[in-house]
């Protein structure tokens, strides 16, 4: 008779999101923004994976972190999908009456690279990779089904995103919900990339820099348009992975999985 899943989260995973909406809410709090809102994930992410394993609970949060010996079709689904959800939404956008962006909208053709690098540089995509996937994903219960636990880890991410949504109140179900749902994609990559968190900041980085890019061209009704087609492509996204890969989204049991 097979074991019923375990629905309780270990005592270092609740540790982790506990200190990392610490640091993350009361640096907002009492920097009045969010200068170093994204610290938050990667330093209770040290902490615990000190505090739990010393160095070698170190040595496996950076291994995986840094992880890069993966198939080349899974970096290049982690650049090129999001990109392509990305020219859908504005397309979309489009479609639905907003004005097509200009060409001093658009900039010369090395814009969205600078775009780009700005991400890279000011490293808010790997500091939270380096909590949500270095750290936390590998320690949800194994023996559950990886989608609800992408499901749960989404729901605790956008929680965290809370703050920084408020600064649009307007917008803050769609910026939510594409949060959720653009999870089972980064997941999906994840886990077929070895559960490299590299991955997964690539993944967040090119979707974070089209979001920088087309965002600004859109304003009043359109930009809100924009934000909902943000969540409603990212859905669409999200059911084509779970059709395709199935509940497991590629998950494969191996001794580089670890639940604690």
């Amino acid at each position: 008779m097979n074991a019923a899943p375990s629905y309780a989260l270990p005592r270092s995973l609740i540790a982790f999101f506990a200190l990392a909406f610490f640091f993350s809410w009361v640096s907002y709090r009492v920097l009045g923004g969010p200068t170093i809102f994204t610290l938050g994930p990667m330093l209770a992410a040290l902490a615990v994976a000190i505090a739990t394993g010393g160095l070698g609970g170190l040595r496996e949060l950076l291994g995986r972190t840094f992880r890069w010996r993966v198939s080349p079709k899974w970096y290049a689904a982690a650049i090129l999908v999001p990109i392509a959800i990305g020219l859908a939404m504005v397309g979309l956008t489009i479609a639905l009456g907003a004005p097509r962006p200009t060409p001093q909208q658009l900039g010369p053709w090395y814009s969205p690279f600078v775009v780009a690098a700005s991400v890279v540089i000011t490293l808010d995509t790997l500091f939270e990779e380096t909590g949500w996937r270095g750290f936390a994903m590998p320690r949800f219960p194994a023996d559950r089904s990886p989608l609800l636990n992408t499901f749960i880890l989404g729901l605790l991410v956008a929680a965290w995103h809370i703050p920084v949504a408020l600064q649009e109140q307007e917008l803050l179900a769609p910026y939510l919900i594409a949060t959720v749902a653009s999870m089972v994609v980064t997941n999906w990559v994840y886990y077929n990339a070895r559960e490299s968190a590299l991955l997964a900041w690539l993944y967040h980085t090119s979707a974070n820099t089209m979001g920088l890019y087309f965002a600004p061209m859109f304003t009043g009704r359109d930009h809100v348009t924009y934000v909902w087609l943000l969540a409603g492509m990212n859905c669409v996204a999200a059911a084509i992975v779970i059709a395709a890969a199935g509940t497991s989204l590629g998950r494969r049991i191996s001794a580089e999985s670890v639940t604690r």
